[in-house]
């Protein structure tokens, strides 16, 4: 997990539906499969209005490299664009942090 999870974010926040929820499954993703790893999933959560990232919680293959990425982009206190607007190589499991929050 990093930053807020789900839970503390309704919470937090209620039912007010002022965040987004993204997700990527790592069953079909290309590396995971090359890897024969390709089990997991990653939530990540976005603020409505700022598109600030809040948090996001992960198992998968390679998780605690999301995770390292993902802290940084928390700590900077960074948007989903700005996260968008990052390099995201190919083929590698990080790519699965661009399918989550485009979805």
């Amino acid at each position: 997990m990093v930053g807020e999870s789900y839970r503390q974010i309704t919470e937090r926040l209620g039912s007010c539906g002022c965040f987004e929820t993204g997700e990527v499954s790592f069953e079909n993703q290309g590396r995971s499969r090359v890897m024969l790893r390709n089990k997991g999933v990653l939530h990540v959560y976005g603020e409505q209005g700022t598109g600030r990232f809040l948090g996001a919680e992960m198992m998968g293959p390679n998780a605690e490299h999301l995770a390292h990425l993902l802290a940084w982009a928390h700590q900077n206190q960074m948007t989903i664009s700005q996260m968008l607007d990052m390099p995201f190589y190919h083929p590698v499991i990080e790519e699965g942090v661009r399918t989550a929050f485009v979805t």
